[in-house]
């Protein structure tokens, strides 16, 4: 079977409704931690195995996981201090389990020198702890999320400003549903070799490119206004309503839009 973890979250949801177009649901496997969730209910009348699965509950893992072949990770919205910890878990589990491959979800640029936050406390050990761990394995370095660039739209239209972190820096962007495609592509494939896949749109956009074209689609004028990276937080607090410790570990990845670590472009 085909194992997605964290069935409830939306990139986890974009990979299953492409599964399901691809494969029969019963060779898909789902694990979550609300499997009593409508969309849990949902997935599991229409012949996908739904289990509980909780990357904080290590004894869950295991029941969980039984009778995957291949298996996708995605990495939770927790802290960053207790991401890794979840990752190894989860890991851990998947090898007991017996799978034959793993896909994880990391991020562009993960490194040790990375400034993001997440890409070098989390993304890039977890990288490092499957590729030691004698599973074949892809990894999906996903760029930012393009949705993020009209999660203040209503905002953005009114004001007639695009307030956006980067300077003058080009920024790679994919859209989630794209991220999903790609992900329940390689999951359902036969392939076994090791990959670290950059996923990116075909093209880098400046925060000036992001306005004009944000602007020619809707018709009104918008121009760019750069925020600086130790002001981001509280703008996504205010604006889009993210919580305190979540906006906070964004600072690092906003100061790695503005040296260019996110200008890659892949096809």
């Amino acid at each position: 079977m085909l194992l997605v973890s964290g069935g409830n979250g939306n990139l986890a949801r974009s990979v299953i409704a492409n599964l399901l177009r691809m494969t029969d649901p019963t060779n898909i496997l789902v694990t979550t931690r609300d499997p009593t969730s409508a969309s849990a209910r949902e997935l599991a009348a229409s012949g996908v195995t739904v289990r509980h699965g909780d990357f904080d509950a290590p004894e869950t893992l295991g029941p969980a996981f039984t009778g995957a072949s291949r298996a996708l990770l995605i990495s939770t919205y927790a802290d960053n201090s207790e991401r890794l910890r979840q990752n190894l878990t989860a890991l851990e589990a998947v090898k007991a389990a017996g799978v034959r491959h793993i896909l994880y979800t990391s991020f562009l640029a993960a490194g040790p020198d990375a400034l993001a936050e997440h890409s070098q406390r989390v993304h890039w050990p977890t990288e490092q702890a499957i590729a030691a761990s004698g599973l074949s394995y892809t990894i999906l370095r996903h760029a930012l999320y393009a949705e993020i660039l009209v999660a203040d739209l209503d905002d953005t239209l009114a004001t007639g400003v695009l307030r956006r972190c980067g300077g003058t820096a080009a920024c790679a962007y994919i859209a989630r549903d794209d991220l999903g495609l790609s992900a329940a592509t390689m999951l359902a494939s036969d392939q076994q070799d090791n990959r670290i896949l950059n996923e990116t749109m075909e093209r880098s956009y400046t925060g000036e490119e992001v306005a004009d074209a944000i602007a020619r689609c809707f018709g009104k004028p918008v121009r760019y206004a750069a925020v600086a990276p130790e002001d981001w937080a509280a703008y996504m607090i205010e604006k889009l309503g993210m919580p305190t410790a979540l906006a906070a570990s964004t600072v690092g990845t906003m100061r790695a839009i503005e040296a260019g670590q996110f200008d890659v472009v892949t096809d």
